[in-house]
């Protein structure tokens, strides 16, 4: 049975207070989620006007999922400046989790031959370290406990009308597991073992406090097709359907990854053998396909989570 974990009592009072009255004030919220964006220099450019229109049609925020560069790409400090610089003119803030090729595939030879663990440190030091990237102070954001609020600043919660936003950074190429490289398994049992008592804090907090929805947001796709996943998701996978215990109400996740539209209802309940019914999963697309998806988050419709996806640049022209 899952137990609420201890030391709610950390988290700022002023997080507590918010949550408390925006739960009960909670209204329709929309925003514009995308991601697996830009691959190629030319998608620069259309995922800037991507953002152009989403801003001009009245997002509240932009969330962008990772991989901001193909897994054969180099992995430069100027790409990650590039992409950076995208996100520092947005009128709103820009809520970023890390993907695979920002920094676990960048082992490879046609990436570089870097080491992903430098990457990693690179990527939080030009997304996390300068707050004018994504501003994200002017959504309120939490981190977590202790020494994961700096060791794992893409880690993060924070409330808009009523609704719970959680960060985890959960990523492809089996979420950086890799057996045969020590450091590879190191780096990932200790974020692994981060983003469950993230994910375990934030659930205890939107019941404890009552919140209207959830939302978690994380790159990879973590395999919820598969009745048993490939090692770096099983602690992940399980700390979902314990999320689902613990928590009563609606909960949706936003994630990339597989570069393919989907929405729809993948997480199953070990008890019943059937899908949660208030588990909802939309993943957006990705290069070559540029586009996004709006969400709109009602808790008190039968269907929280409308979701419509947006193509302003023609699929069949960038396919040719």
């Amino acid at each position: 049975m899952y137990r609420h974990p201890k030391g709610l009592g950390v988290w700022p009072a002023a997080l507590l207070i918010l949550l408390s009255v925006s739960s009960a004030r909670a209204e329709t919220l929309r925003f514009f989620a995308a991601g697996d964006l830009p691959y190629f220099s030319a998608e620069t450019e259309q995922l800037r006007d991507l953002f152009d229109t989403a801003e001009t049609e009245g997002t509240s925020f932009l969330i962008h999922v990772g991989d901001i560069k193909s897994g054969s790409s180099p992995c430069t400090d100027a790409n990650l400046k590039t992409i950076a610089d995208l996100f520092r003119v947005r009128a709103v803030p820009v809520v970023f989790t890390p993907g695979d090729n920002e920094w676990t595939d960048c082992h490879r030879e046609r990436a570089g031959a870097k080491d992903p663990r430098e990457r990693l440190a690179r990527v939080r030091e030009v997304f996390y370290g300068d707050p004018g990237v994504l501003r994200l102070d002017r959504l309120g954001i939490v981190r977590g406990e202790g020494a994961d609020a700096t060791d794992y600043p893409e880690n993060y919660i924070f409330i808009r009308e009523g609704v719970l936003f959680v960060t985890v950074h959960v990523v492809g190429s089996n979420n950086g597991y890799a057996p045969d490289d020590p450091a590879a398994v190191a780096e990932f049992e200790a974020r692994d073992a981060a983003n469950v008592r993230f994910l375990h804090q934030a659930t205890a907090l939107a019941s404890e406090r009552d919140a209207a929805a959830m939302v978690i947001i994380f790159h990879a796709n973590p395999q919820f097709e598969k009745a048993r996943p490939a090692r770096g998701f099983v602690r992940f996978r399980r700390a979902l359907v314990e999320l689902m215990g613990a928590y009563p109400g609606p909960v949706l996740v936003i994630h990339g990854d597989t570069h393919r539209f989907k929405h729809d209802r993948p997480l199953i309940d070990p008890a019943t053998g059937e899908p949660f019914k208030r588990f909802v999963r939309t993943e957006v697309p990705g290069s070559p396909v540029v586009g996004g998806v709006w969400i709109s988050v009602d808790p008190r419709a039968e269907e929280p989570f409308g979701v419509s996806a947006m193509y302003p640049i023609s699929r069949d022209r960038l396919m040719q």
